[in-house]
């Protein structure tokens, strides 16, 4: 029994850890914009066309998911549905990161 009650205890003390550490919406939109510009920075073209034409691609795609974005609070996480290059692109947040879902067949 006392096995149980320290379960309990500790589920609902990581339950209100990650309410707490729940990303917002303004989460969602600094982190889209320092992932992006962090790509930005990476690009590896040899060509100075390929390179802005991928920075281009880049910085179109932020536009994009900032402007479609869709958040959805849940309580222990939140979820943002957008859009991306023509698809819908689902992320989940949870404990202040964000992770890409992968694409439902």
């Amino acid at each position: 029994m006392k096995k149980l009650t320290r379960f309990v205890i500790f589920l609902i003390v990581l339950a209100g850890a990650l309410a707490f550490l729940k990303p917002t919406e303004d989460d969602f939109k600094t982190w889209v914009k320092k992932d992006f510009a962090r790509k930005r920075e990476n690009v590896k073209e040899n060509n100075v066309l390929d390179q802005l034409a991928e920075k281009g691609i880049n910085k179109a795609t932020e536009l994009q998911l900032i402007s479609s974005y869709e958040y959805h609070n849940h309580y222990i996480a939140a979820t943002v549905e957008a859009w991306a290059n023509l698809e819908k692109v689902k992320y989940l947040g949870v404990a202040g990161i964000w992770i890409k879902l992968p694409k439902e067949e």
